[in-house]
């Protein structure tokens, strides 16, 4: 009975120990999910109920805010070339930066600590800096106000912490089934889709969220290189809602949700991936 006890007094005292840790959790939770809450509710009510009372429930429920943002801003234009310019700009850099993380993790490139070195630094570059230079370079080549421009603007700038990325996760991967897979015949491109790939997916898919987030949020060079108001993407056109002198915040609620919808959308899929993908890229 002696030993019970000792037993149940280690399980009190651990659950007690951890309750300042589940408070702490829990108010962190509550800091997250009521401004999503707000915006949520803000969006669903007119800007004179609103004013009314902005901290409490709307006193109508309406979807005006979300027609509005589609029939008079483009909205729902917008989120397809933001939907369509971020795709193809994780596609082209998760497959650079895989040919190029299993070229500097697995195989005996020269000079592979300088090339790494290399790309740590260029990631400590500010961004607009890069702006005038970019915009001047794509203007030679007719690129700007062009999806092609933006998309080697994003594949450019995303592919120096990609290929970081993937080189340390890919170095996680056992030298002993490479090896094994090149007795058997296999060749470059066969390990990387048989062996890289399926080993290293928790590391592709947490690039490929954190890249498509950059792409999906990014403002600056998607305002300043796409000038045609129809190929706009979602986040500049968001910024051209309200006035100056005039602010209807369930409008801009409604247009915040439609931003962060896909953003958690993923994050709410990929979590698991993202987890296991930040720990293999922290151990290495």
């Amino acid at each position: 009975m002696a030993e019970e006890d000792v037993v149940i007094s280690l399980r009190i005292s651990s659950r007690r120990s951890q309750l300042p840790i589940f408070i702490s959790l829990l108010v962190v939770a509550a800091t997250i999910l009521y401004p999503l809450y707000f915006v949520i509710i803000t969006s669903l009510r007119t800007n004179a109920d609103y004013l009314q009372n902005p901290f409490g429930l709307p006193g109508e429920w309406t979807f005006e805010n979300y027609l509005r943002l589609v029939d008079s801003y483009g909205i729902g234009q917008a989120f397809l070339n933001s939907l369509f310019v971020g795709t193809i700009s994780v596609s082209i850099v998760l497959v650079l930066a895989s040919l190029a993380g299993y070229a500097l993790a697995k195989l005996p490139v020269p000079g592979t600590k300088f090339i790494t070195a290399t790309f740590v630094s260029v990631m400590l570059i500010p961004g607009p800096v890069l702006i005038i230079p970019i915009y001047l370079m794509l203007a030679r080549f007719d690129l700007v106000s062009t999806y092609a421009g933006l998309i080697l603007v994003y594949v450019a700038t995303g592919l120096p912490f990609a290929t970081f990325f993937l080189t340390l996760s890919f170095r996680g991967i056992p030298d002993e089934v490479i090896e094994a897979a090149r007795i058997d015949g296999a060749g470059f491109f066969r390990i990387m889709w048989s062996i890289i790939v399926p080993m290293g997916s928790s590391g592709l898919a947490t690039l490929a969220v954190l890249q498509f987030l950059g792409a999906w949020n990014e403002l600056i060079f998607a305002f300043i290189l796409i000038t045609d108001d129809s190929m706009r993407l979602l986040t500049p056109q968001l910024a051209s809602i309200g006035e100056r002198f005039l602010t209807d915040q369930p409008l801009v609620s409604a247009g915040l949700f439609i931003t962060a919808s896909i953003p958690l959308i993923l994050l709410a899929f990929a979590s698991k991936y993202i987890m296991q993908g930040l720990q293999v890229g922290v151990s290495r």
